[in-house]
């Protein structure tokens, strides 16, 4: 799926979602207001008429240098998974299905008290993602015992010969000290670990 593509449905699409703007593979509600709530586009390995849609949110304030989709689902087509662009009514269809499904789960995670609810109904201890992004949620609505407790958790399972882990757990562990000193310190780097993110994601 090539750029044009995208932008040729986003030509079609944008009008009935008069909050979004294109940006590469994304269509976005701006502002962002803290969160990305986006729908992602993305070629088929196979095929090259056919594409994947993936709504999702990202909550900024995690840092991140890329898109991920763990916060998302995917839309389907009437005819499975997948869409194609040499199908006569895939803006028609498309649209019907941003609609009734896209837009619904979107509205759900507005603002950061929306995506602790969501992570929450995702249930959160078996995954570190999940439960780093609602630690960081929890500080941003100033609920601090949670917070506080989210962290805690949240050290506790990360494992420093991996990397990655080390990284998150590091930067957690920062977190959780700014938090116990100043939740306003906390919150402050938060809003850089943010403005950092949304300049990776080129949304700035």
């Amino acid at each position: 799926m090539k750029t044009s593509d995208i932008r040729s449905l986003s030509k079609y699409l944008l009008p009935h979602m008069p909050t979004f703007v294109h940006k590469g593979k994304l269509l976005y509600a701006s502002p962002l207001n803290h969160v990305l709530r986006a729908f992602h586009f993305d070629s088929s390995a196979f095929d090259k008429e056919t594409f994947y849609v993936t709504v999702f949110y990202l909550p900024l304030y995690v840092p991140s240098s890329h898109i991920h989709l763990g916060f998302g689902e995917r839309l389907r087509s009437s005819k499975g998974q997948a869409w194609n662009l040499s199908d006569p009514r895939l803006g028609e269809e498309l649209l019907a299905c941003i609609q009734q499904h896209g837009l619904p789960f979107l509205e759900a995670v507005k603002q950061p008290c929306d995506v602790v609810t969501a992570i929450q109904r995702l249930g959160i201890d078996s995954n570190v993602y999940n439960l780093e992004a609602m630690a960081y949620s929890l500080v941003m609505i100033d609920d601090v015992v949670a917070a506080q407790q989210a962290l805690e958790r949240l050290t506790k399972l990360l494992d420093t010969s991996v990397p990655w882990q080390a990284e998150m757990k590091t930067r957690a562990m920062e977190l959780a000290r700014k938090l116990d000193i100043d939740p306003q310190e906390a919150r402050r780097q938060l809003a850089e670990w943010e403005q950092a993110t949304v300049k990776n994601l080129g949304l700035g």
